[in-house]
């Protein structure tokens, strides 16, 4: 089913309360979505496939600062931004 609007593929990100780790929810449409965590100056700091609807990333090595989570989904990009303040 192809979602035009973007509903039934929203991404959702949180840090983890002690902000070691993201929190993705999201559902690809085909088994080889991409994602990457970019600095605010477009530099890829992290990057691997996304795995199931649910997934949790370790970011306990990235300074404070801001930062863009993207996903790359056949031709679909969704993005959040989000910042590691410790």
């Amino acid at each position: 089913m192809m979602d035009l609007f973007g509903f039934l593929n929203k991404l959702s990100v949180q840090l983890t309360a002690d902000q070691t780790h993201l929190e993705i929810d999201y559902r690809p449409m085909n088994g080889s979505a991409l994602y990457d965590i970019c600095d605010l100056n477009g530099r890829i700091i992290k990057t691997g496939k996304f795995k199931g609807k649910a997934m949790r990333i370790a970011v306990n090595d990235l300074l404070s600062s801001a930062y863009v989570f993207l996903i790359l989904d056949g031709d679909q990009i969704r993005s959040k931004r989000f910042t590691i303040d410790r």
